[in-house]
């Protein structure tokens, strides 16, 4: 009996260097993400290599295997060049890779996670705001996963936030207002631009936010805030932050 073959479009979120000539390739897919290996993908010869780089756009073919399916076949159809042009693109589309697959475990939130990161690396490759556009990913992706946190309304009594709302609270999901600041003595005091900047990129679209300037204070502490929100619910920290975080030192 032959192999059986699929096909499906995928983006390359993480390889592992396996064996002399093999890797074990992540993929995210419409239908959620695929670990599949990559066989005598690292010999120059082999066809697969430069049609599986980190962060491509690819039409991919793989055979289903017993405990891993195989790629047997792939094209890059999006490289995405400019990230790899300038190290703080890079550093953010790793920082995007990352992210995704250590968020997304569900895979009923696969197709809209799979659309918002082709849009996010796309924008990652022309905006000249990264910081905005990673905050915007950040958000969207903990939306369609099911972290979205509250920002509209006090996340422990229900009441309409307004602008006297700035303790920020990952312990009990989002923003607090006055009269709940008891409910965490350990609740992050925000100021009303960054409590604005959480609120814009949950709501707004892409083209939206990444127009607005934005204070590199202000931007800091939403990553702080988004990061440890990721942490929180992933139980992981993202590798890749502290690498970005020292090309954006170096680069702004």
């Amino acid at each position: 009996m032959g192999e059986r073959l699929y096909r499906c479009d995928g983006i390359i979120l993480k390889r592992i260097d396996v064996g002399e000539a093999d890797r074990i390739v992540t993929i995210l897919t419409p239908q959620g993400k695929i670990i599949a290996t990559a066989r005598g993908v690292r010999k120059t010869q082999s066809k697969l290599s430069g049609h599986l780089e980190l962060l491509s756009h690819c039409q991919l073919q793989l055979a289903v295997g017993k405990t891993r399916d195989v790629l047997t076949q792939s094209i890059a159809v999006e490289r995405f060049a400019q990230l790899q042009q300038q190290l703080v693109r890079m550093a953010a589309g790793y920082y995007v890779a990352e992210l995704t697959d250590t968020l997304l475990a569900d895979e009923d939130a696969a197709a809209q996670v799979y659309e918002l990161c082709l849009v996010a690396l796309r924008t990652l490759c022309t905006s000249t705001s990264v910081e905005m556009a990673l905050h915007w990913y950040t958000m969207q992706l903990c939306d369609a996963v099911g972290y979205r946190p509250q920002l509209v309304d006090c996340a422990v009594c229900g009441s309409t936030l307004d602008q006297h709302a700035n303790l920020w609270s990952a312990v009990q999901g989002g923003m607090l207002c006055p009269n709940c600041a008891r409910s965490d003595i350990q609740a992050t005091r925000v100021s009303l631009a960054v409590f604005k900047v959480l609120r814009l990129v949950q709501r707004e679209s892409l083209s939206y936010v990444i127009a607005l300037e934005v204070p590199a204070e202000v931007h800091a502490t939403v990553f702080v805030i988004l990061r440890r929100w990721v942490m929180r619910h992933s139980e992981r920290a993202i590798r890749s932050a502290q690498f970005l975080d020292d090309v954006r030192s170096q680069t702004f």
